[in-house]
């Protein structure tokens, strides 16, 4: 009677040892879970403003909590809301920061007198000719300077000006999942790729 009795009470102290460890990996995944969905966002492009980097179908990981650490800098690509479109959200290069100056001319730009874009092909409309020598505009305070690797096909801080640093929702950081014209066309090749 006493060897069932020791082994009855170790099966018990088993079965709770078993429910407290399934109750701490439970809350552990809760609270992993609340971390990931506050500190992280998935966002789905639509234009072609910034191929080759991303193209519309593509799906980005957004980080939201970087930009508590510091402040954007150039060459980060931004997820944004812009006022002027209903909050609607953006993805752009910022190429200038505040107090940089920035001037385009013939399709060649440069932050602080320094080339950091060139077309590969001279202006050819009347549009474009006059975009082709926009600057020197100097980012005010609080301001980014964004533009859209592609370009020639982007509207971006030319057109509609600087971008407050607080309509910034944070960096894009990987592509999480990519697709043609349909959700079953993937772009398995795409998948995982940092950005850069």
């Amino acid at each position: 009677m006493d060897a069932t009795r020791k082994q009855t009470e170790k099966g018990g102290v088993v079965r709770r040892i078993t429910w407290a460890r399934l109750a701490v990996m439970v809350i552990a995944g809760a609270l992993l879970f609340s971390v990931f969905a506050l500190a992280f966002q998935v966002s789905e492009l639509s234009s072609v403003s910034m191929s080759p980097t991303l193209l519309p179908g593509d799906s980005v990981l957004v980080n939201r909590f970087i930009y508590f650490l510091h402040p954007p800098r150039r060459g980060d690509i931004i997820l944004f809301h812009f006022p002027q479109t209903g909050g609607r959200d953006f993805v752009k290069r910022v190429i200038g920061v505040p107090g940089d100056v920035v001037q385009e001319q013939a399709g060649r730009f440069t932050v602080n007198g320094m080339v950091v874009h060139v077309s590969r092909s001279d202006p050819s409309g009347p549009a474009e000719a006059a975009i082709a020598a926009l600057g020197p505009e100097r980012v005010p305070a609080d301001r980014l300077y964004v533009l859209g690797d592609n370009w020639r096909t982007s509207l971006d801080s030319r057109f509609w000006g600087t971008v407050d640093e607080q309509e910034v929702v944070g960096e894009a950081v990987l592509i999480c999942w990519s697709h043609g014209a349909h959700w079953w066309d993937v772009h398995w090749s795409r998948l995982g790729r940092w950005l850069e």
